[in-house]
């Protein structure tokens, strides 16, 4: 299991944020998870406020075989967060535009991503290249509908997961 760019929020917003498993949160509810979202924005820009990784948890916590973690970002305090919650996790720091993952998966998550990079076609190719023939990419709908037409070996089986065809 591959997951580039997880991204964070600060430990203090983390626990307001709005739940996307709650079909309808109340309106009280969704207010309080918005104003935490815009002021996690401010938060995370201080140097030193502590952060949390949330995906690679709920993903990790999710599966019920055994399993290899990776986790891939460009941010130090990313892979800290993860790394301080996850110790298990094997972590890189790496430019997706620029280098090639270190490894391949069965399963690539790569959500909101490819859409921030400077230079998505590159850091699609590279996380198109990290996904094994007959694994699946989880991906943004936004990305895929732009940068996933160039890669006919990618089908799609589910809204926003994507198989790669067997060599």
């Amino acid at each position: 299991m591959v997951i580039v760019g997880p991204g964070a929020v600060t430990r203090a917003a983390a626990r307001l944020l709005n739940d996307a498993a709650e079909p309808r949160p109340n309106r009280l509810r969704k207010l309080i998870g918005d104003a935490a979202r815009y002021g996690d924005q401010v938060l995370r820009r201080i140097p030193g406020m502590p952060l949390r990784s949330l995906e690679p948890a709920e993903v990790d916590s999710s599966l019920s075989m055994p399993h290899r973690l990776v986790v891939v970002d460009c941010s130090r305090r990313v892979l800290a967060a993860v790394s301080c919650s996850m110790p298990h996790a094997e972590c890189h720091r790496i430019d997706i535009a620029a280098s090639p993952l270190p490894v391949q998966g069965d399963v690539v998550v790569a959500f909101n991503v490819i859409c921030r990079l400077d230079d998505p076609p590159a850091g699609m190719f590279h996380v198109a290249a990290a996904v094994r023939p007959g694994g699946l990419l989880l991906m943004d709908e936004r990305s895929a509908q732009v940068h996933l037409t160039a890669y006919p070996e990618f089908t799609p089986v589910a809204p926003k997961i994507y198989r790669r065809r067997e060599k």
